[in-house]
Order: structure tokens, then C-alpha cells, then sequence
């Protein structure tokens, strides 16, 4: 029988809130979500958790940007800290996302580089491509 654990399943339901506000679907209990995704301890999920929190706080409106941006840096914590690096350049792209909306362009350039850094040495060419592209149409 295939049981999972309260971590995995708190980080699911932050996934399918993360999924909603993608779809322009803004009902959701943020003080829940949070209360999820400080009780992640596994190395495994902790990181992506924490990044799939900045982009529902990204998505929702304007004002949650600046405590979008703390959960992006504890992303990027987590997941340097776990050695989760393909996830670290994913962080680093959100970062830049977030100086995008900011109208930041050297802070959005500067993480973009690094996200393509991180993401070249990972060997996700894919996404090196869009990245460099994005980076191009910001220079």
C-alpha cells in the first residue's frame, strides 16, 4: 500500500494552490499555505515548497511581492544548502522574474546569469536556451 507522509502531502496541496493562481484561480487561504510550508522539513521538498509559495505570492496581486521575494531567497537557501542545484537555477530564474516585475532590469539580468550558470552545469540545455533568450530580450 503506497502511504504518504504529511510533508509530501503539504507540499502537494501548496503545488495545486501554485497551479490555481497560474489559472487565474485567486481562492486560496495563504495563511494556511504558509503554516504548510514552514512545516516542510525534508530536505527534498523544502526547497521547491518555498518556491512554488513565491509564485503563488508573485500570481496573486502587486502586494505580495516583497514577501515573495523572502520565500524566494529561503528557496535559494534550501535548496544551496540541500546541493539541489538544478532547483537553485530555477530559484535564480524566479529571482529574475521577480526583479522583471520590479522594472529591476541589471537585478533581473544579473540572476538570469546566474540561473544559466547554475542550469549549464546541470546540463539542462533546454532551459539554458530560454533563459539566454529572456536575456537577450532584456539587454
Amino acid at each position: 500500500m503506497l502511504s504518504y507522509t504529511p510533508c509530501w502531502i503539504n507540499h502537494l496541496r501548496i503545488a495545486l494552490a501554485m497551479a490555481k493562481v497560474m489559472n487565474n484561480d485567486k481562492n486560496i487561504h495563504l495563511e494556511l499555505l504558509r503554516d504548510y510550508a514552514h512545516g516542510i522539513k525534508r530536505e527534498l521538498h523544502e526547497g521547491l515548497t518555498y518556491k512554488y509559495m513565491a509564485q503563488i505570492l508573485l500570481n496573486i496581486d502587486k502586494d505580495h511581492m516583497p514577501e515573495a521575494e523572502i520565500w524566494i531567497s529561503k528557496a535559494t537557501e534550501a535548496d544551496m544548502r540541500n546541493g539541489m542545484m538544478f532547483h537553485l537555477g530555477k530559484d535564480y530564474a524566479l529571482y529574475a522574474e521577480l526583479f522583471k516585475r520590479k522594472d529591476d532590469q541589471p537585478k533581473a539580468k544579473e540572476k538570469l546569469g546566474k540561473a544559466i550558470e547554475i542550469l549549464k552545469e546541470c546540463g539542462a540545455d533546454g532551459w539554458v536556451e530560454k533563459y539566454e533568450k529572456e536575456l537577450a530580450a532584456l539587454s
